[in-house]
């Protein structure tokens, strides 16, 4: 159980200081050099079709429809990693994004305390909460192996722990960090929100996004908001959106590492709820549609740096073991948030295996 393990340091990426906010043309000019989407445009027909859109975006990046061990974004890396041109473009992209960030981020060193010996560790307590769990999933890179066999596991369990009437999920996304050397090229560095650890004090909903899925169901699957391939269980579910709107919906994410050893390169840190003030968080909306179509993105919550936060960790994650977090839950408004980010553990070995780790989302409807 690894009880004695000592707490740790990490540093906590927030949103900036009201007083570090600018309207400096510098910003301006860096979040346009910054943009990967004009640049996807422009190498869109070197792709194989249907990978990137015609505005740039690549599909499919949080719904892996193909079930196949590469996903979208992996298989555009690879692809634009095969003609220098776009290379070139894509590198002084990150360049900029390395400039923007530093100017757009408070970067807070705090202690990241051992959650294995956090006495009253719950949902709905802390927010967050430890399970022992083995899955028969062998190989996490098949996607299809996943979705046959661990969303049936894992919402078995999250039914279980939650009580929830019905559980569904339709999508995981398997985050892996990268050598420091090599990598996976510039692509894959500016698409680390979407495929590596996110490295940024965060929740994945806010409380706009019940109603965004009920209407999404009511408007037959017509996106209000990001579903995570939601909407057609719910609707084969014979779930319609006023049986949604009568009962308590709830999102469990759920979160466990998948490498050869206990985890030790970039953990995951999670907030006690009980120690986040809703005056700290800021909603924005990311993914949106074209202006005259629904709204279609989601609302996440950022945070600014409050000294009260308190962060927690379990060192040193098997794959034995998932960890549950409540993401969005539509009895609390305003919602009390776990906020969670993965950090770069000091303690870290040189040689310390590289971080793989699967996310999937929990929907749980209380009737």
């Amino acid at each position: 159980m690894h009880t004695d393990t000592h707490d740790t340091r990490g540093t906590i990426n927030y949103l900036p200081q009201p007083q570090q906010t600018s309207t400096d043309p510098q910003m301006a000019r860096l979040a346009a050099r910054a943009a990967v989407a004009p640049i996807l445009q422009r190498w869109r027909h070197r792709c194989s079709p249907g990978l990137i859109d015609a505005n740039g975006k690549i599909r499919n990046v949080f719904t892996d429809i193909n079930r196949s061990s590469e996903d979208s974004v992996s298989q555009v890396i690879r692809e634009l990693n095969e003609i220098p041109a776009a290379l070139v473009e894509l590198q002084a992209a990150l360049e900029a994004q390395q400039e923007l960030q530093a100017l757009t981020r408070f970067s807070a060193d705090v202690t990241i305390h051992n959650a294995r010996i956090l006495e009253d560790a719950s949902l709905d307590t802390s927010g967050f909460q430890l399970e022992q769990h083995t899955s028969g999933v062998t190989n996490w890179q098949d996607g299809e192996q996943v979705a046959h066999h661990y969303y049936a596991e894992i919402t078995a369990l999250v039914k279980a722990v939650t009580g929830a009437t019905y559980t569904f999920t339709n999508n995981h996304l398997v985050r892996q960090s990268e050598p420091e050397q090599g990598g996976n090229g510039p692509l894959a560095k500016l698409m680390s929100q979407s495929r590596g650890p996110v490295l940024t004090a965060h929740n994945d909903f806010a409380e706009s996004y019940g109603e965004g899925l009920i209407k999404t169901v009511e408007h037959g699957g017509v996106p209000h908001t990001q579903t995570f391939g939601l909407t057609e269980p719910l609707i084969q579910a014979g779930l319609s959106a006023d049986e949604l709107r009568r009962s308590r919906l709830m999102v469990i994410n759920t979160w466990r590492s998948v490498g050869p050893e206990p985890l030790r390169r970039f953990p995951l840190a999670v907030a006690d709820r009980r120690s986040v003030s809703h005056d700290c968080l800021r909603a924005n909306l990311i993914g949106k549609r074209p202006s005259g179509q629904p709204r279609g993105g989601i609302d996440v919550y950022s945070a600014h740096y409050d000294p009260a936060h308190k962060w927690y960790y379990y060192p040193e994650m098997t794959p034995d073991e998932v960890l549950l977090w409540k993401g969005y839950d539509s009895a609390e408004v305003p919602m009390q948030v776990p906020l969670h980010t993965s950090f770069a553990d000091p303690n870290t070995p040189a040689d310390a295996s590289q971080r793989c780790s699967i996310e999937v989302r929990v929907l749980c409807v209380f009737r």
